[in-house]
């Protein structure tokens, strides 16, 4: 009786689960019907049941889905106002992209990459009056495909970094800082009549609609160059390498413009670098970037500048590493490069410090610049208001 028993039992689970499937497929969901009887071949009810769900496009070609937050608060004091935004921190944007590749033979593959920038009041745009940077952004940060020998290289086409882009901007520790501006450069310095980004600029490379080549990986060693925007052209060579414990990265470029149609008095030549070392036990870091900008015009000066940072980055907490940092940089005649004066000259000095969460992949951040800056309009050498920024935020990762 009891074998009888459980065969009832086996019998009623049987008929019951045969009753649910019958009922799914005669719901009004008919999008979902998967059709036809227990027999159905099951090729054609699993191609079916695909039709009827989000996914990628196809089957070969890989996708991943990225992308990070980083808001802060941005306050500043020119010396006759203060005031505070939240904002998206330019130094790295808020953004998500899209990525994937696929090989069609051995040792080649094909792929692509889509990013964009999310930005409702971006770091860089916002001004004393605020009547920049309050408008959302949605802007390509990248949009190429390109094809790739584990031999040959790389070759790129489409809206992507030139070779020079990031060339002054090796910075080892996680300090989130680098010679670029990144805040506040649109605020004026009070008494000058120009934004920072007018008086100072890291001269470094930018992205494009452009085609780029970067070679293998040869003893640390990487060329790039890139061609675009009209009469666009660099070329670049990257290193980065660890002997026991000092791990070493610098990079290179030379950069050519004459994509200026207005006037070919506006077009440069751009020499310019930056170099990185850490001591990894200790965790001991510093950096150092410089360059210079010559412009056809013979009545303007060459821009120059030059930015060192020194820190440290540590596991303290158990949270994750912890990078504390001071910098210093100076930006002479940009201004004068840009024909909005006959010199000018910028200094910065800042500290900040980096906290990781790694079990959020997040870090939290607080970062103070100060900056002098003075002038010559052709009426003698003007002297600026000082300039003080902080930013404290946080980026989360995805």
């Amino acid at each position: 009786m009891i074998g009888g028993s459980m065969k009832m039992t086996s019998r009623f689970a049987l008929a019951a689960a045969a009753g649910l499937l019958l009922g799914a497929a005669m719901t009004p969901a008919k999008a979902a019907d998967l059709g036809g009887g227990c027999c159905a071949d099951l090729e054609e009810r699993v191609a079916e049941l695909e039709a009827t769900t989000a996914r990628k496009g196809n089957r070969v070609v890989s996708l991943q889905v990225y992308g990070q937050v980083n808001k802060a608060l941005l306050i500043f004091d020119d010396g006759v106002d203060s005031d505070a935004f939240v904002v998206d921190n330019d130094a790295s944007g808020s953004r998500i992209g899209f990525t994937g590749s696929a090989k069609f033979k051995p040792g080649w593959s094909a792929g692509y990459l889509m990013e964009l920038d999310i930005q409702d009041s971006a770091s860089d745009k916002v001004t004393q009056d605020n009547d920049e940077g309050i408008e959302n952004e949605i802007a390509i940060r990248y949009n190429y495909v390109y094809i790739e020998s584990e031999t040959l290289g790389r070759i790129s086409l489409g809206q992507a970094s030139t070779a020079a882009d990031g060339v002054n901007e090796v910075v080892l520790g996680n300090s989130l800082r680098n010679s670029d501006l990144h805040h506040g450069s649109s605020l004026e310095i009070q008494g000058l009549g120009l934004q920072l980004k007018e008086i100072a600029a890291n001269l470094d490379g930018g992205r494009d609609d452009l085609i780029r080549y970067d070679s293998p990986s040869i003893y640390g060693f990487i060329v790039s160059a890139s061609w675009g925007d009209d009469d666009y052209a660099d070329i670049a060579l990257r290193f980065k390498k660890e002997w026991n414990s000092i791990r070493v990265a610098a990079a290179v470029a030379y950069q050519w413009d004459s994509s200026n149609d207005s006037s070919p008095l506006d077009d440069f030549e751009t020499l310019s670098g930056s170099v990185s070392v850490m001591h990894v036990p200790t965790g001991i870091y510093g950096a150092f970037a410089a360059g210079s900008r010559e412009v056809e015009n013979e009545l303007r000066e060459d821009a120059t500048f030059w930015y060192a940072q020194l820190g440290i980055e540590k596991k303290f907490l158990p949270y994750g590493s912890t990078t504390i940092y001071a910098e210093y940089g100076e930006y002479d005649d940009v201004a004068a490069n840009l024909g909005l004066a006959e010199s000018s000259e910028a200094t910065r000095w800042g500290l900040g410090i980096v906290q990781k969460i790694d079990s959020a992949a997040m870090e939290l951040y607080a970062q103070a610049a100060f900056w002098d800056a003075e002038a010559d309009f052709g009426e003698g050498v003007v002297t600026g208001e000082d300039l003080t920024t902080v930013m404290i935020g946080s980026r989360i990762k995805f």
